[in-house]
């Protein structure tokens, strides 16, 4: 074999070169990306900081993963969070931005404006709610929040100030889901961030339980609340129920009992009732159409699309659901349909699964 020859053979393919070059060319790009890349995220994450403190929200934090940004930390309201969101979504760089599912929603306090004493009040099956608030608006947040949170009878007792803050609206769903798991006549008094309980159960192990309870619901949206218990340990005189049980409280039973046994979920975007959910409202209506009760329909959304876009959907959501329960008997005038938006999820938006959980209405009962 020639020279000529020998030096043929050893020399490379072309086309293989060729591909062999761009190969590793990738692989170099990939690892000097992926050596950028903590610093690239801490890079996004101070600017997208910056500009939402540069908004006044100062308790904000960011976090990104690649270029997909999360925001976290304590904000004054569910729309001061949003804003937020906004703000990152501008931030050059940011591909999709989420509320984190730590955020912490805690009214601020203005100069001269008194934070009145809020109270939650369980006997049986009625749910008293006892506040001062800033506007009707706030009234309405208040009692929907509360009438979404649990199928007791609601009686509010919500009077008007300008000069009062805002209660703590975000906690009251998981306080007052706390209270209306334990059997008792129990309340709980919340003055800014102090909180008393009060009221009767079964036992100590109980009374620690609930107080416990009722403390990690409030520190989600005030981490500097305190708990003062003073819940005592009821005779077994005086557990018995009370003779003469009122019609009302027997219906109330009935419809909680209805209400738990099935659930009304909606498809994305949809307002539309499966099977189902029609076989759901057929059990509650016949309790309804036996008793005088008057319920409210509480619709809800997950948290993807414009705010305005859920308001509507939700409120569509229950009307949805009250038609049809008018439609098999029950009086138009005993129901009410409000919508609530993504303002009371009972499960993460950070999944399909419980995002699926929270597009849904929920039914409660009400007093006049």
């Amino acid at each position: 074999m020639s020279l000529a020859q020998m030096v043929a053979v050893k020399r490379p393919h072309p086309v293989a070169f060729s591909v062999f070059l761009v190969v590793a060319w990738l692989l170099l790009a990939l690892l000097a990306l992926g050596l950028r890349r903590g610093p690239i995220e801490d890079e996004l994450s101070d600017r997208a900081v910056l500009a939402v403190r540069s908004h006044g929200q100062t308790g904000a934090q960011v976090s990104f993963d690649g270029r997909d940004a999360t925001v976290h930390g304590t904000f004054p309201s569910v729309a001061d969070a949003e804003t937020a969101r906004q703000v990152v979504a501008r931030v050059s760089g940011a591909r999709s931005v989420s509320l984190g599912s730590d955020i912490h929603i805690v009214p601020a306090v203005l100069p001269g404006v008194v934070a009145k004493p809020f109270v939650i009040a369980v006997d049986g099956g009625s749910l008293t709610v006892t506040a001062t608030v800033p506007d009707r608006a706030a009234r309405e947040q208040l009692l929907g929040a509360a009438a979404a949170a649990s199928s007791a009878i609601l009686t509010g007792k919500v009077t008007v100030d300008p000069d009062s803050a805002a209660p703590p609206v975000t906690a009251l769903a998981d306080l007052t889901r706390t209270l209306t798991a334990v059997a008792g006549e129990h309340k709980v008094t919340i003055t800014g961030s102090s909180m008393v309980v009060e009221g009767s159960v079964g036992d100590t192990d109980e009374a620690t339980r609930l107080g416990s309870d009722l403390l990690a619901g409030a520190r989600k949206t005030q981490p500097a609340a305190t708990l003062d218990n003073r819940l005592t340990v009821r005779s077994v005189a005086s557990a018995l129920p009370p003779v003469g049980e009122g019609v009302a409280q027997l219906a109330t039973g009935r419809l909680v009992g209805a209400v738990a046994e099935g659930r009304i979920t909606f498809e994305t975007n949809s307002s539309e009732l499966t099977e189902a959910d029609r076989v759901h409202l057929d059990r509650i209506a016949a309790v309804l159409r036996e008793s005088e009760l008057s319920v409210l329909l509480a619709g809800h959304t997950d948290t993807r699309g414009p705010r305005a876009v859920n308001e509507a959907l939700s409120l569509l959501r229950a009307q949805t659901a009250a038609g049809y329960l008018s439609d098999r008997g029950v009086p138009a005038e005993h129901l009410r349909a409000a919508g609530f938006a993504w303002d009371h999820p009972v499960a993460t938006n950070d999944t399909e699964a419980g995002r699926a959980a929270n597009r849904r209405v929920e039914i409660s009962a009400l007093v006049p």
